[in-house]
């Protein structure tokens, strides 16, 4: 008897192309419409792990992420069948986020991404100023015992304590997720975790594009690919990424 699937997904940079910004990124009514599908497919064993939190994850997607399980703030929040569960967020960031804008203001390009369990430091419209985002980064992790993510052209500062590898294990042992074969696709650092776990659980992680691809068991090209993939498997078609 083969063991079912279960599809989990990163967003920013699998389900969408990373924006310039965070607020840059838009979910189409498309992309809503496959995920409603392949999770209708899969019976419900579809979720989406993301950096993000979930208040940032809902104003993108609306009603249409609410059947979805999704764990949010790097495994920090996890909603499955209409409950959440969240620790309280922590005051800290939001002073952080405004340390950061006096230190280095708008003008300069460092896009401060304030979360509800961490604060993103973007410098893709700086590259200039990579180093000196770290050393602020780097600073506040110390004074405040706080742990820094590093992802692409971001450094984001949260509390010690879950990561998506966290997500994925909490995920896979609830139902419907329970005693199938987990297939987690993400791009970037934070995901390594995830596939780590993906596999000690008897699955497979793959990776979109070459960030993390030493560490997948596979790579696609782009979030099209991913895309192309998710929509053969809500149709019934053996998905090429299944292989």
């Amino acid at each position: 008897m083969t063991t079912p699937l279960a599809l989990l997904l990163d967003f920013d940079g699998t389900l969408v192309p990373t924006a310039r910004t965070p607020d840059g990124v838009m979910v189409s009514e498309e992309l809503r419409a496959l995920i409603a599908a392949a999770c209708e497919r899969l019976d419900g064993r579809l979720a989406i792990v993301s950096g993000r939190s979930l208040g940032q994850l809902d104003q993108l997607w609306g009603r249409a992420l609410w059947p979805v399980t999704v764990a949010a703030s790097h495994g920090q929040e996890l909603r499955h069948d209409g409950r959440v569960r969240a620790p309280a967020p922590p005051r800290i960031f939001a002073s952080l986020a405004r340390a950061t804008e006096a230190r280095f203001g708008a003008a300069q390009g460092v896009v401060i991404e304030l979360k509800s369990h961490g604060l993103g430091l973007h410098y893709r419209l700086a590259p200039r100023l990579h180093e000196q985002v770290r050393a602020w980064a780097e600073e506040c992790a110390a004074a405040h015992d706080l742990v820094i993510q590093e992802g692409e052209m971001v450094y984001e500062l949260r509390q010690p304590g879950a990561d998506k590898g966290d997500a994925v294990r909490a995920i896979m042992a609830m139902a419907p997720f329970r005693g199938s074969s987990p297939l987690y696709i993400g791009d970037d650092f934070t995901d390594i975790a995830a596939i780590e776990a993906a596999r000690a659980l008897g699955g497979r992680g793959l990776a979109v594009g070459s960030r993390i691809a030493a560490h997948a068991d596979g790579v696609l090209a782009d979030p099209a690919a991913v895309l192309e993939g998710i929509r053969a498997l809500a149709a019934g078609k053996r998905a090429a990424f299944i292989t």
